[in-house]
């Protein structure tokens, strides 16, 4: 009978132990992600049919880490003009 509570008591630690070890992304993650599209598509990594999908999931990655505040949105230039005048 102690055997089956061992058991038991086993079968129980097992999904609290797999929940802490459960992937996880920050949003220094998804910047970084960004940042490796970027590279990338300047290094031409992308075929030329590729490049709407990878445009599309690139745009919406950047719009969620403006809207989250993790990065800021890019200011005009004309606007970075009349700062500087």
């Amino acid at each position: 009978m102690a055997k089956k509570e061992t058991q038991q008591v086993q079968a129980d630690a097992q999904p609290a132990e797999q929940a802490q070890q459960a992937p996880s992304l920050t949003l220094q993650d998804l910047i970084l992600v960004a940042q490796v599209i970027q590279l990338t598509s300047q290094r031409g990594a992308f075929k030329a049919e590729e490049m709407q999908n990878v445009g599309a999931l690139y745009n919406k990655l950047i719009a969620f880490l403006q809207s989250t505040g993790a990065i800021s949105q890019p200011q005009e230039p004309a606007a970075e003009e009349n700062k500087n005048a």
